[in-house]
């Protein structure tokens, strides 16, 4: 199975790319560099985990998966981290009002956020800092002044 991309965000104000891509194995949210062409994504600048389809791997297995993007480790995996069928969730995205992080939305709730200043990101999915980013912070997600903002 190839790179699927479950979602994509384009901001007209800030001409940045956000997308949710699916490779099978993992869900990753890309945060890219602005683009003046809304069809064509600039440069990756920021990664968040979003899921696994598959259980969490050992530690010692994570160079089996390169040069993608590895499935997370256990003891870093959140209890929900595997998400085996991710199309059957509704994922949307808003970005902050300056263009620079943006909020990953499962099922209508905030899932994961992904910014300039960490840039590997906060998600539901994991439960220990690492390799594969942050654990869910309410406070990144309340202190940042989203576009359109409704907390969920």
């Amino acid at each position: 199975m190839g790179d699927e991309v479950l979602v994509c965000a384009y901001s007209e104000d800030n001409h940045r790319h956000a997308m949710l891509v699916d490779d099978g194995i993992t869900g990753i949210l890309y945060l890219h560099a602005p683009s003046d062409d809304a069809e064509k994504a600039g440069e990756v600048e920021a990664t968040c985990f979003a899921y696994n389809r598959v259980d969490p791997i050992d530690t010692k297995d994570v160079q089996r998966y390169r040069p993608g993007p590895p499935p997370i480790a256990r003891g870093y995996a959140s209890k929900d981290a595997v998400c085996p069928t991710p199309a059957s969730h509704d994922w949307n995205m808003m970005f902050s009002s300056d263009g620079t992080v943006v909020l990953l939305l499962r099922d209508g709730k905030p899932w994961a956020i992904v910014s300039l200043d960490e840039p590997r990101g906060f998600s539901k999915a994991i439960e220990a800092p690492g390799p594969w980013g942050n654990p869910w912070s309410f406070e990144v997600y309340r202190s940042t002044d989203w576009e359109d903002r409704t907390r969920p």
